[in-house]
């Protein structure tokens, strides 16, 4: 009799857990989370100042502001599930483009992943690399960029199973290294016009990267 209830009450437990795990609202954004990864054919509605994102979980909107992008993650039901602000759009670049440039093209930045989602730029070693900076190639797989106020930041990649990480050093403008930053990619930022002008369906991957303010 014994062993008949401790096999009821396996059953129990296993049939439970496979029901939470098969519900849908199980599915939802992690608060306290940075990063939203935007995938490729995800449906995109615009009005005014306020993107509106469709993905697997539910819905991201990305609101305009003027110096900074605020974010709101709403699951299916409509549920608020977090906001957010400081945020910023991206796609990760290869950078072979950059042979065929003199100068870039847009924003960059290096960005670190770890289990694959982006991480948050350290204290004070956030590596922007503007529009219209000069690039020199100096070997295969090896860059330098060169900033406006004579400071120069090199990336040297190399490739893995799906795309290139490597490290970029900063350094300043008489060549003393100020930093250096491992396994990072190098990403294209998103300007706030080519938000407004996304197309009904994302043609590429983007991430929204962000620090969580609020839970519902």
């Amino acid at each position: 009799m014994r062993r008949g209830k401790t096999g009821f009450l396996a059953f129990v437990i296993i049939f439970s857990l496979c029901y939470f795990l098969s519900y849908p609202q199980a599915k939802i954004f992690t608060f306290g989370e940075t990063a939203v990864k935007l995938p490729a054919g995800s449906a995109v509605e615009i009005k005014s100042d306020v993107i509106s994102i469709q993905i697997e979980e539910g819905r991201l909107e990305i609101i305009l502001e003027p110096e900074n992008l605020k974010v709101k993650a709403v699951d299916r039901t409509g549920k608020l599930v977090y906001s957010g602000n400081q945020g910023r759009v991206f796609s990760e670049c290869q950078p072979e483009k950059f042979s065929q440039l003199k100068v870039t093209d847009a924003d960059y930045r290096f960005i670190r992943f770890a289990l694959g989602k982006p991480e948050l730029d350290p204290a004070g070693r956030g590596v922007l690399i503007p529009k219209g900076t000069r690039i020199e190639k100096l070997e295969n797989d090896l860059y330098r960029f060169h900033l406006e106020n004579g400071e120069t930041v090199s990336f040297k990649c190399r490739s893995t199973s799906e795309d290139k990480i490597g490290d970029c050093t900063r350094y300043t403008r008489d060549g003393r290294i100020m930093y250096t930053r491992t396994k990072v990619k190098l990403c294209r930022m998103t300007s706030t016009e080519e938000l407004k002008s996304l197309p009904s369906q994302l043609s590429e991957d983007l991430w929204i990267q962000f620090v969580t303010e609020s839970k519902s």
